[in-house]
């Protein structure tokens, strides 16, 4: 059984995610941490084969208006400096060029960050790249 942790704040995009990994892992067990302090004590108390990060997310649960939109490379990171490597994928929304690029830098940064997912809630092709990063990782 397969266990992820999507650390998304956005209700709309988080349920789109849970549909979408519901459908392809239906006996997989799913959590979901809307900030960065849930996200990272989450990962790092419980073991999950993947964790899905958005980047623009809240440090604490308490300030859900206190956006940083660097939150994914924050994260990694931490889990660098807590010498947890979770097999991690970002899945944000964001403009195709420039992110682009700062996204391969950062999954080229650490090894544990298999890759980026540009979502959109117009389109499905997200799903079957995030699919195709799942089960491209060997548990």
């Amino acid at each position: 059984m397969i266990r992820i942790l999507i650390i998304e704040d956005n209700a709309i995009k988080a349920q789109d995610i849970q549909r979408c990994l519901k459908e392809h892992y239906p006996d997989g067990a799913l959590d979901i941490a809307t900030a960065y302090a849930s996200g990272v004590r989450r990962t790092y108390k419980e073991k999950y084969d993947v964790v899905i990060i958005d980047n623009s997310l809240p440090y604490y649960e308490s300030a859900p208006s206190d956006i940083h939109p660097d939150m994914a490379r924050i994260i990694l990171d931490e889990f660098y400096d807590l010498g947890i490597s979770p097999n991690s994928i970002i899945c944000s929304a964001f403009d195709p060029g420039e992110k682009e690029v700062y996204f391969q830098n950062i999954v080229s940064r650490f090894d544990f960050c298999i890759g980026f997912v540009r979502y959109d809630g117009c389109s499905s092709d997200w799903e079957n790249q995030l699919l195709s990063l799942i089960d491209s990782i060997k548990m």
